[in-house]
């Protein structure tokens, strides 16, 4: 039994070495795994990047050309808030609102802007002035003249 048990530790320990050269270590050039995954995230955002460059640069110009056509009232609103020191802090209500008071003591504010005052103008289907409002808006509203060209005849 003792000649038995000799024979596996002499088996295993000529075993060791020939397990040994089965494993060769990474050479290094090749990339570890973690350097794999950085790079497979890359290439995803890479290729995310590329397929969403031509929305982004469309949202640039339209955001571009928006801001080309508020820039005006912005200078005007800026305009209007002359000095800081004309105004006392803001003040908030119990319903959320802010709201900030020139002060009594302050000059009279400059006058708005075209490009604010075209801003503010109410649309034509808004404005009272062009629209009355009638007196029973649950009453039916009248029926348009009839068009002869699109009547059909029975």
């Amino acid at each position: 039994m003792r000649a038995f048990s000799h024979l596996i530790l002499v088996a295993a320990l000529a075993a060791a070495p020939a397990l040994a050269q089965v494993y060769e270590p990474p050479k290094a050039d090749e990339p570890e795994p973690e350097e794999s995954l950085e790079s497979g995230i890359e290439n995803f955002l890479n290729n995310l990047l590329g397929q969403a460059q031509p929305h982004l640069d469309r949202l640039g110009r339209d955001l571009g050309d928006t801001l080309g056509s508020v820039a005006p009232v912005l200078q005007d609103i800026g305009e209007l808030m002359d000095d800081v020191r004309n105004y006392q802090a803001p003040e908030r209500l119990e319903n959320g609102d802010i709201l900030i008071r020139r002060r009594a003591d302050a000059p009279p504010p400059p006058p708005v802007g075209d490009a604010l005052r075209e801003m503010l103008r109410p649309a034509p289907e808004d404005d009272p002035r062009l629209n009355p409002p009638m007196a029973d808006p649950d009453a039916p509203r009248p029926l348009p003249d009839p068009d002869p060209e699109s009547e059909i005849a029975l």
